[in-house]
């Protein structure tokens, strides 16, 4: 289905609601990336942090309502099954949505594809594959540890926000199929550095042949390497980890071996959003739901990587990006 819907007004407003805290890692790629986007598109762009409540984010779309405050677009995370609260408050509203990261359910998409309001208003949606990244990133740890037996244990982020969902499921799709590798517990560390830590010390001494340990983010990673090191077991040699997300802290640890796998890309899902906000104002017809991979496996030494690591967004010509291309870092820099 495809949505042809230009603005008749000058600079177009816009307002993210961001889930996360605006001091972690991942939130910042996004924060930064999107920042480059607005202002290289001309666009009247904010942030809101819901600082990793779901409240918050219904709650701020409530005052935007009341205090007649709501932006000409908005882009929404169905974080922790918030969206369907979220688009249910802003049916009726003249505000365009675009949804991130996190999508509704086949059963909630359908609803809405049979409602003449959201035909109009609900533009589009950029979901990475979750199942992708977590699949991947778990082979690449077992090749990397020149696929050696042993057991593996899953730090997951919550049980209920769908990329937590998917990445775990991917993850454990690759172990589960591994006939020398025991997946012996999931455990649910809530994105959280400090419960990982603690989780982990617990883990290894319950599990203390460990080879392999996954989580669904690069802070939950920092704290299992913290516990791993302080036990007296070397990560990336004793104890395989991998994660996702590029924080510089991530790169560095994947560039000294610490981290054996890493994915990202997904930060720029904002960014991609704007880019497909400026093609929306300008008239043209956008994709009911774009259809791309977000994430990349990052190689230290490869362009990728490199790209990740100088985070020089201000050149990118976001005006030009095609996302449909498949590949997140594929834009190009102004010269």
């Amino acid at each position: 289905m495809l949505f042809i819907c230009p603005l008749a007004w000058g600079k177009a407003s816009v307002v993210f609601i961001n889930p996360g805290k605006a001091e972690e890692s991942f939130w910042q790629d996004v924060d930064m990336f999107a920042n480059a986007a607005a202002k290289r598109l001309a666009l009247d762009y904010r942030t809101f942090h819901g600082e990793r409540n779901h409240y918050s984010m219904i709650k701020h779309i409530e005052w935007m309502i009341n205090n007649q405050q709501l932006p000409d677009y908005l882009m929404l995370v169905n974080e922790k099954q918030a969206l369907p609260r979220m688009l249910s408050l802003l049916e009726g509203q003249s505000v365009y949505v675009l949804v991130l990261l996190n999508d509704v359910s086949v059963e909630q998409q359908q609803l809405r594809n049979n409602n003449p309001h959201w035909q109009n208003y609900l533009l589009s949606c950029i979901v990475p594959n979750n199942l992708w990244a977590g699949y991947q990133t778990a082979q690449s740890m077992y090749l990397n540890a020149e696929q050696v037996t042993g057991e593996a244990v899953i730090i997951s982020g919550d049980k209920t926000t769908p990329a937590s969902v998917e990445r775990t499921a991917g993850a454990v799709d690759f172990f589960q199929h591994q006939a020398g590798i025991d997946l012996k517990q999931v455990i649910y560390g809530h994105w959280d550095e400090q419960r990982s830590y603690q989780q982990t010390k617990v883990l290894l001494k319950r599990y203390p042949d460990l080879k392999y340990l996954w989580t669904a983010n690069d802070h939950m990673a920092f704290g299992s390497i913290k516990a791993i090191k302080e036990l007296g077991k070397q990560p990336g040699r004793d104890v395989i980890v991998g994660t996702v997300n590029t924080s510089q802290q991530a790169l560095l640890l994947r560039e000294q071996g610490e981290i054996s796998a890493l994915a990202g890309g997904h930060f720029t899902a904002a960014g991609w959003g704007l880019s497909l906000i400026h093609r929306h104002i300008q008239g043209q017809a956008l994709p009911s739901k774009v259809n791309a991979p977000l994430f990349v496996m990052l190689q230290p030494g490869t362009e990728a990587f490199e790209k990740v690591k100088q985070k020089k967004w201000d050149a990118v010509m976001f005006e030009n990006m095609l996302l449909e291309a498949g590949n997140p870092l594929s834009f190009q820099f102004a010269q």
